[in-house]
C-alpha cells in the first residue's frame, strides 16, 4: 500500500542552484545549458552579480537581485559547482504523492523548492527559510489534517548550510522531522580556497572578482587546520595576507560555523531535540579531492594529500567536498551517515542512495523516528568495489577530453571499463567510449566533442568480485573565443 506523505519537504539547492533577477529579468539562469551559452544570453549582466556590502540582517539587498525560482535541471559553473539536476528526488516525492507549491502562493501544498539569494551570507537565506516555513506548514496542517506535520529538509551542498542555520541557530528544529545534506561541507571544502586566493578563470570566463564579493563562498571555507604555513598546519581565518583572501571576512565565516556548533551544543541537551529531529549526512566518497593546501612565497596551493594530522582512511571525498568535510563535527562518532562512491553533482539521483532516503521517509511517515538514524558504516564497506573517476568541467571544443578512472578494490581485465557520454542540450550526440590501461590508471580520451553540457557514466566490470557501481558526472564543452 502507497504511503501518503503527512509531512512537508522543502528541496535547497547548493550555490548558483537559483535563478537571479534584477528588474524581472534573468541575470542567473543556465538551467539545462553550458555556461557559455548563458554567457552568450545574459551578456555583461553576470558580472552584475557582484555585492557591495552584505548586511545578514537584511531580507534583500538594495541591488534589486532577488532569487525566483531553483533550477531544477542540469547546471554548472566550471571549477565552482555543477548539478546533474533533481531528477532523482523530484521523481521520489511524486511517489508518495506529495503536492507541489509556490513559496510565494497562498494555496496549501507540502512538498517547496526552496530558490534564495546564493551570494550571500548563509545566515540572511536561513531567516528567509524560516519566515517561508512559519507561514506553509500551519497551512498544510491546516489543509491536511496533519496536525503533526514537520517538515523534512532535502538540502545539496551549501543548501545544508542554509538549512543548518535555521535548524540550530533559529530553533527550526522544533518544526522539523529530519535534515538530510547531500554533499554538504559542514566543515568547508579546499575548493573555496583555490577560488579566492588563486581567482576563478575557466577557459574564457573570469569572475574572481565577482565570486571574491560573494559572502557565501567564504562560508565554504575549511574550519580545521589544513593550510600549511613554515611547516605547521593553521585555519584559514589564521592566517594574514592571503593572496586574494580577506582575513576579517574570513573569520567572520568562521563565526558563523561556531554558531551553529554553539546551537548544536545547546540543542542536544533538550530530551525532544534528541528524540524528535535528526540530521543524516550523505557523504560521497572515493573521489579525488582536494584536501589540504599550502602557502609559501607568496602563493596558495592545493592538492589531494591530507594534513599529515588527519587519519589516512578519510582522504577522499566527492570530488568536491572532502568525505570528512560531509560529516556533521557533532555526528563524527554517531555514523548516521549514508556513505556512497559518487561524484558531487550526482549523489542526489543515485538509485541505490535514492532507495535508502526512500525507506527513511516511508518509515517517517508512520511516525518511528527511531528507525531513521540509518545504517552504521560497516567495517566492510572500506573494501567493496569503487570507481574512482577524474575529469574536468570544462573543455574547450576541439581539444581532446580524458578521462581517467582508477578501480578499487576489484580486478578488472583491460576492456572492461567503459563510459557513456550524452549530451543533455540534444539526444544526437550519445556515444560509449573504451578505457586502456597504463599501470593503475585507466584512460579514455575522447577526440572531438560538439560544444554543449554533456552527462557521463562510468562502469566497470570485474573478474574476481563484484563490479562497482557505476559513477557519473557533468562537463562543459565551450566554444573558443
Amino acid at each position: 500500500m502507497p504511503t501518503t506523505m503527512r509531512d512537508m519537504v522543502v528541496l535547497l539547492p547548493g550555490i548558483s542552484g537559483s535563478v537571479l533577477q534584477r528588474n524581472g529579468k534573468d541575470i542567473w539562469a543556465p538551467s539545462g545549458q553550458a555556461v557559455w551559452q548563458a554567457l552568450r544570453s545574459l551578456g555583461s549582466s553576470i558580472r552584475d552579480l557582484r555585492l557591495d556590502g552584505d548586511d545578514p540582517q537584511a531580507d534583500d539587498l538594495d541591488d534589486g537581485v532577488r532569487a525566483t525560482r531553483v533550477i531544477t535541471d542540469v547546471h554548472l559553473i566550471p571549477g565552482l559547482h555543477k548539478i546533474d539536476g533533481y531528477t532523482g528526488l523530484l521523481q521520489l516525492l511524486a511517489g508518495f504523492g506529495a503536492i507541489t507549491g509556490d513559496i510565494d502562493s497562498d494555496q496549501p501544498a507540502n512538498f517547496f523548492a526552496f530558490p534564495y539569494d546564493w551570494r550571500r551570507d548563509n545566515r540572511a537565506n536561513a531567516r528567509k527559510l524560516q519566515r517561508v516555513i512559519a507561514r506553509k506548514l500551519p497551512q498544510w496542517r491546516s489543509h491536511s489534517g496533519a496536525r503533526d506535520a514537520k517538515v523534512i529538509l532535502l538540502t545539496h551542498s551549501m543548501g545544508g548550510l542554509v538549512a543548518r542555520y535555521y535548524v540550530e541557530v533559529l530553533e527550526g528544529w522544533r518544526d522539523c522531522r529530519a535534515l538530510v545534506t547531500f554533499g554538504t561541507p559542514h566543515r568547508g571544502s579546499a575548493n573555496a580556497v583555490n577560488f579566492l586566493a588563486n581567482g576563478y578563470k575557466a577557459l574564457f570566463l573570469d569572475l574572481t572578482e565577482t565570486l571574491r564579493s560573494f559572502t557565501s563562498v567564504y562560508q565554504l571555507l575549511p574550519i580545521y587546520k589544513m593550510i600549511e604555513v613554515d611547516g605547521s598546519y593553521r585555519r584559514v581565518a589564521e592566517v594574514p595576507n592571503l593572496p586574494g583572501i580577506s582575513q576579517q571576512r574570513a573569520q567572520d565565516a568562521l563565526a558563523f560555523h561556531r554558531e551553529i556548533e554553539a546551537a548544536v551544543a545547546r540543542n542536544r541537551n533538550d530530551s525532544a531535540y534528541r528524540e524528535q529531529f535528526a540530521t543524516i549526512p550523505v557523504v560521497g566518497t572515493r573521489q579525488p579531492t582536494f584536501q589540504r593546501a599550502s602557502f609559501a612565497g607568496g602563493k596558495v596551493t592545493v592538492d589531494h594529500q591530507l594534513p599529515i594530522w588527519i587519519d589516512a582512511s578519510l582522504g577522499d571525498g566527492d570530488g568536491t567536498v572532502p568525505r570528512l568535510s560531509a560529516i556533521p563535527i557533532e555526528l563524527s562518532n554517531e555514523y548516521r551517515d549514508t556513505f556512497i562512491a559518487e561524484r558531487h553533482s550526482s549523489l542526489q539521483n543515485h538509485a541505490a542512495l535514492l532507495d535508502d532516503i526512500r525507506e527513511r521517509v516511508r518509515q517517517m511517515q508512520v511516525r518511528a523516528l527511531e528507525s531513521v538514524r540509518g545504517p552504521e558504516e560497516r567495517p566492510e564497506r572500506a573494501a567493496e568495489p569503487a570507481i574512482s573517476l577524474e575529469l574536468d568541467d570544462a573543455y574547450l571544443a576541439g581539444e581532446p577530453i580524458e578521462l581517467r578512472v582508477s578501480l578499487l578494490n576489484t580486478d578488472a581485465r583491460a576492456g572492461a571499463v567503459e563510459a557513456r557520454i550524452e549530451s543533455v542540450d540534444t539526444a544526437a550526440v550519445s556515444a560509449n567510449y573504451t578505457f586502456w590501461q597504463e599501470d593503475e590508471v585507466w584512460r579514455v580520451t575522447v577526440p572531438y566533442l560538439p560544444p554543449g553540457l554533456y552527462r557521463v557514466s562510468v562502469g566497470a566490470q570485474s573478474l574476481a568480485s563484484a563490479a562497482p557501481a557505476p559513477v557519473h558526472d557533468i562537463f562543459e564543452v565551450a566554444e573558443a573565443g
